[in-house]
């Protein structure tokens, strides 16, 4: 999964010029957030009550990177995750 993650940030980053991409996975979804921390993907807080979900409003953790860090990170990230030198 971390690889599919970083292949989605580079085709949104230098494909489609967005300036920042937003991760909210509910906290309870270790394995999700365990994708992003290996990433080193900031985390910037909890949202409460961020959408609704079967019925429920349900918290979500929230993570974000901009084009600013993807340029600084590119490298690191193509390397250890798709193996690009």
């Amino acid at each position: 999964m971390p690889e599919a993650v970083v292949v989605t940030l580079q085709f949104a980053f230098e494909s489609l010029g967005l300036h920042r991409v937003e991760i909210s996975i509910i906290p309870r979804n270790q394995a999700s957030r365990r994708v992003v921390e290996k990433l080193g993907i900031r985390m910037e807080g909890v949202a409460e009550r961020f959408l609704e979900i079967d019925g429920n409003w349900e918290d979500h953790a929230r993570y974000g990177i901009t084009s600013e860090e993807w340029v600084l990170r590119r490298g690191e990230l193509l390397s250890a995750w798709l193996g690009w030198r």
